[in-house]
Formats: C-alpha cells, structure tokens, sequence
C-alpha cells in the first residue's frame, strides 16, 4: 500500500470508530427506553387476568427482557487488547511533516510552521499523522478566503508535548466552542463534523488534553498536550536527522 493509501485507510478507520462510538451511545439509550417501556408494561399486564390466563404473555416480557441483554452486551464487547511490546513512537514534528504534505492546503493559505520539541509520543507516525491532519482540515475549512495556518510544537517542563494549530478565519461563535468536539456538530455547510471529534477521541483514549479556544488575533486554535509515561526524551538512532524549527 502506498504512503497516501496507508493514511487515507487510516483516516477512514478513525472515522468508523467514531461513528461506531456514537452509534453504541445512541442504541444503548435506545435500548434503555425500550427497557423501561417494557418493564411499565408488565407491571400494567400483572394488574389484568390476561396476565394469569394467557401463560404465553410473560414468557414474551422473559423474551424482551433476555433480548435487550444480549444486545447490550454486544454493544459493550471491545477490540482484544494490543498484544504486549515495545510501542511505536515518534516526534510531532515528524506527524505535521506527513499531514501536510497530504493535505489540500489551497494557494491563499499561507502555512507558517514553528516545530521545536524534541521528545516522542508513543504512537505510529502515520496515526498521529491522522490527528494532525485533521485538525489541518479543520483549520484550512475556516479559512475559506485564505488567511495563515500556523502549526506549533514544543516541549513542557514537565515532560509533555504541545501541538497547537492556529488559522485565522472567522472564529465560533461563543455556544461553538462548547460543542465543538461533538459527533457530527458542524457550522459549516456540507462538512461531516468529525474531524475535531476524531481528535477529542484518541486524546481521550491515550489520556491526553486537547482545547479549543479563539486565537490571539482571531480565527480559532486548536492545542492538544501529550502527557504522560510514554511521553518525553528517547534516545535517536544514530544518523537520524534532527527535525528543526521551520517557517
């Protein structure tokens, strides 16, 4: 498979797991008002001679009730765990490198990178590769006129790693930013509304922060902060090429 391929097949994977995600959320409420209607049901049934004349009505609550279990538990089965070893890492700055030269960055946007960490994440180039490139999608979208998309990474003092991408469009409107790493929640015409809701998941799965505010002189940013063990200095191998600092 290709670079491309393997990242597009990427980006899709991120899609379907959040659309899976959001899909268990909305069946398991489904489910649990078809639970509670059931369960008013039986309790008006157990009032009426039916109840003890017709043998069959409550085998057929048993059966609802034997049902709405099974499908819960099908929705609550997860992935096997990872098999145990060394974990893939990589630099930000290596991720933003590989998202942007996929991206469809149009002519009036200027793109304006400041790539100064030196610690790794641990996670496969091309999957952090996804989360940049959409949070790049994200702020290439709210610039529709052009304007300047500026990537930021940077070591903490406590051992984390910053990535924050900024653009300069129009900004959201204030009840936006609360919403804005929701399934499906757009402000813009035609668009999914996944990208940022990709984002959110995977930092919430590897316990990272990631916020969304208005930029300093406009438009919004985007900054997400890995912490944690698998987080910091890791020895390079030898000949490897420091990624420095560019514009």
């Amino acid at each position: 498979m290709s670079g491309r391929g393997d990242l597009q097949a990427r980006e899709r994977a991120a899609v379907a797991d959040v659309v899976a995600s959001t899909l268990r959320h909305d069946l398991r409420n489904k489910l649990a008002s078809i639970r509670n209607a059931s369960f008013y049901l039986m309790r008006q049934m157990k009032k009426t001679e039916v109840w003890t004349t017709d043998p069959r009505v409550e085998t057929f609550f048993q059966l609802i009730e034997k049902e709405l279990t099974s499908a819960e538990e099908m929705l609550s089965k997860r992935s096997p765990p990872a098999v145990a070893g060394p974990k893939p890492h990589c630099r930000p700055s290596e991720a933003v490198e590989r998202a942007l030269s996929e991206a469809n960055v149009p002519g009036g946007v200027r793109v304006q990178k400041e790539l100064t960490e030196k610690a790794e994440v641990a996670l496969e180039r091309e999957d952090l590769a996804v989360l940049v490139g959409c949070l790049v999608d994200n702020a290439v979208e709210a610039m529709p006129r052009g304007g300047t998309l500026t990537v930021r990474t940077r070591d903490l003092e406590d051992d984390g790693v910053s990535l924050r991408v900024e653009d300069t469009g129009e900004g959201l409107a204030p009840e936006a930013y609360s919403r804005a790493f929701e399934p499906f929640y757009t402000t813009k015409p035609g668009h999914a509304g996944l990208g940022l809701s990709i984002v959110h998941r995977v930092a919430q799965r590897h316990g990272w922060q990631v916020d969304v505010g208005a930029g300093p002189s406009g438009g919004t940013f985007v900054e997400v902060v890995f912490t944690g063990p698998d987080v910091g200095p890791r020895s390079r191998p030898v000949g490897r090429d420091e990624n420095q600092g560019s514009k």
